[in-house]
């Protein structure tokens, strides 16, 4: 306003760099602005990205915080913040930095050092000490600032105890400082020297030393040097080149100037502006701005050396190469925080898998069924010639044994211990595939066997059919192929894929860890209700479900057939109604727990392998059982659900009458129909044949002793027997 330059050496706020505001304004400081990049590097170098600022209400400091607020997001970091009059509480004022602080960990002090030696104060009261937290002070502090002689302010804390606080805190300095000591300046001497006979001079006079004592001295060389160049100018009368040729008012001694002479002001303006020079405070050179040139930044930290707290520079960012945090010669992260980096507050995310322990145990668990379809296995190989084993289709066994072991295997996938997405995608397809084909496979065989005493007991036509083993192979495999078609629809289409998702874990969604840092434990899951893997999903659970359906249909129908030899209808019955009663389990499971990791595991782990035992268990053990009881398999045709007046006698043409597909024609039977087609398969002829053999060689025995009139011990015994098998 009145056409005047002015050197500032205290003046930091960024805004007065608007040249359009402060067009004669000058400083020998650096802007503020240059705190945020530096803070930036300083967050990132020590893997912090949280931090809160603790304010005064005064333009500089409010200032100051709008632009690392600015920079933080930037790179998407977070700066909490509180603001304080100088007049407050400072117990009020850290209550209200522990409301809105709770979360984080590195704190920086933005104000004067009046408050701040209070806030410390109370802070080192509440623990906020490292190594669980970080404090960052302005640099520009007075030395010993924490101390009653300095402030003058009384704070319920010693000095030991502040001191204590503040070791390991950093500082950040903005501010000019010599490459060197011992360089000499301009000035004739080294900043050493300066500094020495400024402390005497101080000493002398009875005054406080200042931090801005060598600013101040290389200020007035500022203005010397400038009014020494406007000096030559106006002798010379040469002023191009300055931007002042067309100012108003003319060239002028000094000692003439007057304010409304703009073209001098525009001079003396202009040779402060090209100032370069080297100071006792640093090299001396403007920006376009007014604000003195600085390159490099410096972080210092408090430590106790020969039994006082003093600062060491640790490292330091150069504005040249994009504040790259470079540490000093011998100094590191260990040098700096032997007891470990202060956190950030940042609660932590941990990926979490199944508990060790029940990972153990369905680990064993499926060892021991895939053990157990193995025994199965080799009954079904050495004893498939026999009565008991013909009866229940081995070659159609084999085939549950084969999506027996399938579904044992799944368990391991589904309950395998990773973390790590690739892992858990590849899982979530492999352990789908394993789970419905084996399913398939021992559900399409147990249907097929129920098919095949359906059309036995409840065929209402007279058509004859004879079902080889091959034909419930085919029904079973192509049962199986529907479930594998769709498991290649889900798969090959990316949109029906599975999609790796991390979920919060609901058993236990946060935890302390070391520090006390919060913990966030989330857990991979494979699906999301609002993708559409989801409706994949439903299809493949509701084609199982019709299987299910058809099942119970088929084993109600034939609720009433008890013969085990002939067709296992009331165990094929217990497996359909159990695995019903299994699978409805599994998908509520699926769809309700899955961010419940480990009941999730344990549930549907358990339910498979209950499943899978049950197909084997009822398939094989009746099995197991009558052969250990009746190895020639005598006794397994009682018990027909036919009565005697109703059953025709199978005389010596039985053999070519079941070759030929015969229906055996009946009075009454007890599933109501007039009629009934039996259907056999292969290995039913096979054994009919043996007991129409049989039974006429009993015949025949029986009546050879009656006719020679010796009695047969066993003669009750062997007319039931011969009852039976004609029944058969």
């Amino acid at each position: 306003h009145w056409n005047i330059s002015q050197i500032a050496y205290f003046s930091g706020s960024a805004a007065l760099s608007d040249r359009n505001r402060y067009k004669g304004f000058f400083r020998n400081i650096p802007s503020n602005a240059l705190d945020p990049p530096a803070f930036v590097s300083l967050m990132k170098h020590f893997g912090w990205k949280r931090m809160f600022s603790i304010t005064q209400d005064e333009v500089l400091f409010t200032g100051a915080m709008s632009n690392i607020l600015t920079e933080f997001n930037k790179v998407n970091y977070t700066l909490g913040s509180t603001t304080f009059k100088i007049s407050a509480d400072p117990v009020e004022v850290f209550n209200k930095i522990f409301l809105k602080s709770d979360d984080y960990r590195i704190f920086y002090l933005n104000c004067y050092s009046v408050p701040a030696r209070k806030i410390i104060c109370e802070a080192s009261k509440r623990g906020y000490t490292y190594p669980k937290y970080a404090w960052i002070f302005p640099d520009w502090y007075i030395d010993q600032w924490w101390t009653a002689d300095v402030d003058g302010g009384s704070v319920n804390c010693t000095d030991t105890e502040l001191e204590t606080f503040l070791e390991r805190s950093l500082t950040l300095r903005r501010y000019l400082s010599p490459d060197s000591n011992a360089v000499i300046t301009d000035a004739g001497i080294t900043p050493q020297q300066f500094q020495d006979e400024y402390e005497y001079l101080a000493k002398q006079g009875g005054y406080d030393l200042t931090d801005a004592g060598a600013r101040l001295y290389d200020d007035v060389w500022i203005l010397a040097v400038a009014l020494n160049r406007t000096m030559a100018m106006v002798k010379s009368g040469n002023i191009n080149g300055t931007g002042c040729e067309n100012a108003s008012g003319s060239l002028v001694p000094l000692e003439q100037f007057q304010y409304s002479n703009k073209k001098m002001g525009c001079l003396i303006q202009y040779n402060i502006q090209k100032t370069n020079f080297s100071g006792v405070s640093g090299n001396i050179q403007f920006d376009s701005t007014g604000t003195c040139i600085q390159y490099t930044l410096r972080l210092k930290q408090y430590r106790r050396s020969n039994g006082s707290l003093t600062k060491i520079q640790r490292a330091h960012f150069s504005t040249l190469d994009g504040y790259v945090f470079n540490f000093e010669t011998g100094v590191s992260d260990q040098i700096m925080y032997p007891d470990g980096t202060p956190p950030d507050g940042t609660p932590m995310q941990v990926t979490v898998s199944l508990a060790i322990p029940l990972v153990a145990i369905m680990y064993i668990l499926a060892a021991c069924g895939i053990i157990f379809a193995g025994t199965c296995l080799v009954f079904n190989i050495l004893f498939r010639k026999r009565r008991v084993v013909k009866l229940s289709s081995p070659n159609l066994n084999y085939l549950i044994i084969l999506g027996a072991v399938s579904m044992y295997i799944s368990v391991y996938i589904y309950i395998l211990p990773v973390t790590d997405s690739s892992g858990i995608g590849a899982s979530c397809v492999l352990r789908e595939w394993l789970l419905v084909v084996g399913y398939a496979l021992c559900f399409g065989s147990v249907l097929a066997k129920m098919w095949r005493i359906y059309y036995i007991f409840q065929n209402p036509t007279a058509k004859k059919m004879v079902i080889k083993d091959w034909q419930m192979i085919v029904v079973a495999l192509c049962i199986t192929a529907v479930g594998v078609a769709l498991l290649l629809f889900g798969t090959a289409i990316p949109q029906l894929r599975g999609h790796v998702m991390l979920q919060t874990n609901e058993e236990k969604p946060t935890g302390i860890a070391q520090l006390g840092i919060k913990e966030e434990y989330f857990t991979w899951i494979c699906y999301s209700s609002s993708t559409p893997p989801f409706y994949w999903r439903i299809l493949i659970f509701s084609y199982l479900v019709i299987l299910q359906i058809i099942g119970i249909m088929l084993a109600f129908q034939t609720r009433k057939v008890t013969f085990p030899g002939l067709n296992d209808s009331i165990f094929v019955a217990a497996i359909i109604y159990t695995s019903s009663l299994v699978l409805v389990i599994l998908i509520a499971d699926a769809f309700i727990l899955s961010n419940y990791l480990n009941a999730f595991g344990a549930i549907f782990t358990v339910g498979i392998m209950i499943l899978t035992t049950v197909f084997l268990a009822l398939t094989f053990v009746p099995k197991m059982y009558l052969l250990c009881k009746d190895p020639e398999g005598k006794s397994m045709t009682s018990n027909v659900n036919m009565p005697v007046e109703s059953r025709d006698i199978v005389d010596q043409n039985t053999t070519t009458a079941i070759q030929e597909n015969i229906t055996l024609g009946s009075n009454q039977n007890t599933m109501g129909a007039s009629q009934e087609n039996i259907v056999l398969d292969s290995n039913q002829v096979q054994i009919i044949k043996e007991l129409s053999l049989e039974n006429s060689l009993l015949k025949a025995k029986l009546m050879a002793c009656s006719e020679s009139g010796v009695h047969f011990p066993d003669s009750k015994d062997l007319k039931s027997r011969i009852s039976a098998h004609d029944a058969i």
